[in-house]
C-alpha cells in the first residue's frame, strides 16, 4: 500500500489562515503539525487542529498541549502543560485520513527553552497499524542535545512500522540527530532541500524518519506553499 505524509509547521496559522493551510495539509494522507494552537492567546481562534481536520478532509486528529497559561495572567504566561489535553494549548498534532488508535503525549527534557513534546499514535492503515511520533525539538542546541537522545529512547520503545515527524530545529546529519539516524532513515536522504525559512529557504530542519518496513516511493521535499514561516515537508512511502 502506499500512501503519502507530510510534516509541517504552521506557525498558528500567524502566516495565512486555516483554509489555505487546510488545502495544503489536504493533499497527504498522515500529516505532523507543530505550532498548533488550542484557544491560544496568538494566532488563528480557537482548536486549529479539529478545525484543519474537518476544513481538509483529513477527519481523524490527535492534539497534545506542550504548554499551557498560568491562570490570572496578564500579558498571558506560558508554562508547561500538566496534561495534554489543557486549554488554552500550544503544541503538535497528528492528522490522518485513516482512523486512529491510541496514542499518549511525552514530554522532552529541557534547559534554556520552553517545554517541549512528542504526541505518539496509531494509525490504522487498510495493511496495518503503523506508529507515527511527532514533535518538535527546541531552538536552543543545548536543549536539543538531551531531547535527542530522549526522543530515541521513546521511539525504541514503540511499535514498528514507526515513522516519527516534525520540526527538528537540526540539520540532517547533526549530532542531535545522530541517535535518530542510527535507528531509522531520514526518507529525504542524507541531504535533502532546505524547508526554512520559507521566504528564502536555507536550512533543512524539518523530516520524515521512517523504520525498514516502509519503503520510499517519492523521497522527501519541500513543497512550495506559502502558508507559513516553514515550507510543508512531503513524501510518498510503500508500507
Amino acid at each position: 500500500m502506499e500512501f503519502s505524509v507530510m510534516t509541517y509547521n504552521i506557525h498558528l496559522g500567524l502566516d495565512s489562515d486555516l483554509d489555505t493551510l487546510a488545502g495544503i495539509i489536504g493533499e497527504a494522507d498522515v500529516v505532523a503539525l507543530q505550532e498548533v494552537g488550542n484557544d491560544w492567546f496568538e494566532g488563528e481562534p480557537g482548536h486549529q487542529a479539529q478545525q484543519l481536520a474537518k476544513l481538509s478532509g483529513l477527519n481523524h486528529f490527535r492534539f497534545a498541549s506542550a504548554l499551557t497559561v498560568r491562570p490570572g495572567t496578564d500579558p498571558p504566561e506560558a508554562y508547561p502543560a500538566p496534561t495534554a489535553d489543557d486549554r488554552p494549548g500550544f503544541g503538535v498534532a497528528l492528522l490522518s485520513r485513516f482512523p486512529l488508535g491510541p496514542w499518549t503525549r511525552h514530554r522532552l527534557p529541557k534547559r534554556q527553552d520552553i517545554q517541549r513534546c512528542i504526541l505518539s499514535g496509531t494509525v490504522v492503515t487498510p495493511s496495518g497499524p503503523v506508529t507515527v511520533m511527532v514533535t518538535q525539538l527546541s531552538t536552543s542546541e543545548k536543549d536539543r542535545m538531551v531531547q535527542g537522545g530522549a526522543l530515541v529512547r521513546h521511539a525504541q520503545t514503540q511499535a514498528s512500522p514507526l515513522m516519527v515527524l516534525g520540526d527538528f530545529n537540526a540539520a540532517p546529519l547533526s549530532a542531535e540527530l545522530e541517535g535518530i539516524n542510527s535507528f531509522l532513515r531520514n526518507a529525504g536522504g542524507d541531504d535533502p532541500a532546505p524547508s526554512f525559512p520559507a521566504d528564502d529557504p536555507a536550512d533543512s530542519i524539518d523530516h520524515i524518519f521512517i523504520s525498514k518496513e516502509m519503503s520510499v516511493v517519492a523521497a522527501s521535499s519541500p513543497v512550495p506553499f506559502p502558508g507559513s514561516n516553514h515550507f510543508p515537508v512531503m513524501a510518498r512511502l510503500s508500507l
